[in-house]
């Protein structure tokens, strides 16, 4: 079980704000959610394991040299780099914050009970969890049939795949993500799916669990998320 990082440990406690999780299966639509619901908060701080560690890799720092070889080979990166992560990203964007969520992370019960210590050790504490509900069969037709900016991340669902094809929003390259096959997005789902029921059960005893139908219009779901969002995410902390 990952340990809390002494940066952590030794960074003291600084203004206490608001943390939301998100969670839900590969193709649930979360990115699609964050994407409408940052825009409603300008102080919100965002981590998701994927676009963190894409972002390290491209500036070559040692976080990103470490990430690269999972990056590679699609495959989940280990317990200690992402907390690693975690630690790094709160180091870098706690001090102007106004709330925070962590999106498709933790996975599992160990994961969140280790979350629970590194947020802790600020002062923090998991004020919600949100989770997607999807089925099966949905998540894969709608990750079969999506294709993702190269630049800004943007998702577009039914897609048909047209080489050169541009992003609505900032006009970059569209492209199926590498992930995005279907026997390896039949292992990440079957992945979550063993450790999603520890998962919730664990904020569920916590309360601060809610569940959102995530089969409805995105717009819907954005907007079910904001209405899961604690009170708190509506105020900034005193400094």
């Amino acid at each position: 079980m990952p340990t809390v990082p002494a940066a952590s440990a030794a960074s003291g406690h600084p203004a206490k704000i608001p943390v939301l999780l998100l969670a839900g299966p590969p193709g649930a639509g979360k990115s699609t959610a964050m994407a409408a619901f940052r825009r409603r908060f300008p102080g919100l701080i965002h981590f998701g394991v994927r676009v963190f560690f894409e972002r390290q890799m491209e500036q070559g720092t040692p976080l990103g040299q470490q990430a690269e070889p999972y990056h590679v080979r699609k495959i989940w990166h280990p317990d200690e780099l992402v907390f690693a992560g975690v630690d790094t990203w709160l180091d870098e964007s706690l001090a102007d914050a106004t709330c925070a969520v962590i999106e498709g992370f933790p996975r599992n019960e160990t994961q969140a009970l280790a979350l629970d210590r590194v947020l802790g050790a600020r002062g923090l504490r998991v004020n919600r969890m949100v989770y997607l509900d999807v089925p099966d069969e949905v998540c894969e037709d709608r990750v079969m049939n999506r294709e993702v900016c190269t630049s800004c991340e943007t998702s577009v669902a039914e897609a048909i795949p047209v080489p050169g094809s541009a992003c609505s929003r900032c006009g970059r390259e569209l492209v199926r993500r590498p992930d995005d096959g279907r026997e390896n997005f039949r292992r990440r789902l079957m992945r979550q799916r063993q450790g999603a029921e520890g998962l919730l059960a664990h904020y569920e005893e916590l309360g601060v669990l809610v569940r959102i139908d995530g089969t409805r219009p995105a717009a819907q779901v954005a907007a079910a998320l904001r209405e899961a969002a604690p009170r708190s995410f509506e105020v900034a902390p005193a400094r």
